[in-house]
């Protein structure tokens, strides 16, 4: 049985070619009008309108927000700026005090020393008596004659070798400053010996002093009452006395 043809005949593919001419014909007239339309283009128009400023109104909400938490943390920032200086204040005042108070301690430490001296570079001997042994050396050596009651108390400190010469030091606290002032005035007479008299000095300004004496602008220095003088040579040859009280009067010569 022969099969039947499926070739299209000319006059239908021309019917469906000038369908689809009409239909393309219709959709461009009718989308020319619409665009004509002064209704279409308000509408859309308005509709686009809305479109960006809904858009607007949320991007200036976001911003609002943000700018308000700026603010407050700006707020926070300057609050937390002015607790750090007055900590910082704080601090400042308390080391300065600490400092003060370190100064204050050490001078009456110092203070409650105004009658002792030390003595090194004599020799310990056996069954030893200091008290006799820093009233002889006073007379024989300074011309310094006192009584028993003159001197308070007197005894070895520190460790053998301090002075240098393997001997410990000794020392001796005066019944009264008025002797103490003799001895350390008279204290010049033991220059070349082996003997050497020095004011009883607290463990700083020991510290003080040894800072002091290396000093290059230091010519000489020396203690009254515990307190210490430096000479002092300027950048123009010129010498002064200077006291020493803390270390940053050291820095600052």
């Amino acid at each position: 049985m022969a099969s039947r043809s499926t070739r299209k005949t000319p006059a239908v593919t021309r019917q469906r070619k000038d369908s689809v001419n009409r239909d393309e014909t219709v959709s461009t007239l009718v989308t020319d009008g619409l665009l004509k339309s002064d209704e279409l283009r308000e509408l859309i128009h308005q509709t686009v309108t809305n479109a960006i400023e809904t858009k607007l109104e949320r991007l200036i909400d976001r911003l609002d927000t943000q700018e308000a938490r700026l603010f407050e943390l700006e707020q926070q920032l300057e609050h937390k700026e002015q607790e750090i200086r007055y900590l910082a204040g704080q601090v400042q005042g308390a080391c300065g005090n600490v400092a003060e108070q370190k100064i204050v301690l050490n001078d009456l430490e110092q203070y409650s020393r105004r009658t002792n001296i030390r003595i090194s570079g004599i020799a310990a001997t056996p069954e030893e008596r200091t008290d006799e042994t820093v009233r002889k050396l006073l007379d024989e050596k300074l011309g310094i004659t006192i009584a028993e009651e003159a001197i308070d108390r007197s005894h070895r400190v520190g460790k053998p070798g301090q002075d240098g010469r393997g001997h410990r030091a000794i020392l001796v606290k005066f019944a009264s400053t008025r002797t103490k002032v003799a001895v350390m005035k008279a204290r010049r007479q033991l220059k070349g010996t082996s003997v050497v008299i020095r004011e009883d000095l607290t463990a700083e300004n020991m510290k003080l002093l040894s800072r002091t004496r290396r000093h290059e602008k230091v010519k000489s220095c020396w203690t009254i009452d515990g307190r210490i003088i430096a000479m002092v040579t300027d950048t123009n040859g010129i010498e002064r006395k200077v006291n020493i009280r803390r270390h940053r009067d050291i820095d600052h010569l």
